[in-house]
């Protein structure tokens, strides 16, 4: 039964039915959600394959103001891309992210953070791909939980 799952996973991770290039890129818009400051945000990507699996991105990203505070990110993270279907690609995610936190009693703080998390993808067409991420944002005191749906265009 090991063998077979080997097998089976072996197999998918070698299936190339998605398969990107290195120096392929895309530029993309996402909807997030934050736990910390427990709003919504809007925000904007640009990725670029390194190898057929690692892909790096670097997005920037708004939440709205909600009880007097704001907050921004930017983050630079690396996906490990993973097929699990003939459209389909999951991939667990690392980086690091500067985060912004404003409200009207307090100056701005600044803070550096360490994102982990995961996600998955859907080719809608050969250059249009559909997604949802869910990654954790360890910032001192202010840690949160950001989830989001996307849609990113090859360019």
């Amino acid at each position: 039964m090991k063998r077979v799952f080997l097998a089976m996973v072996i197999a998918l991770i070698s299936m190339s039915a998605m398969a990107q290039s290195q120096g392929d890129k895309a530029l993309g818009f996402n909807v997030s959600y934050g736990t910390d400051i427990k709003n919504v945000g809007v925000g904007v990507k640009g990725q670029y394959m390194f190898t057929e699996n690692v892909r790096a991105e670097a997005s920037f990203d708004y939440f709205f103001e909600k009880d007097d505070t704001n907050m921004w990110d930017i983050n630079a993270n690396f996906h490990y891309l993973v097929p699990v279907a003939d459209k389909v690609r999951f991939y667990p995610l690392v980086g690091l992210g500067i985060v912004s936190f404003y409200d009207s009693l307090t100056d701005a703080t600044v803070k550096l953070c360490l994102n982990a998390g995961g996600g998955i993808q859907y080719k809608l067409a050969d250059d249009l791909a559909i997604g949802a991420e869910a990654k954790y944002q360890i910032i001192n005191r202010h840690n949160q939980l950001v989830v989001g749906i996307g849609v990113a265009l090859d360019l």
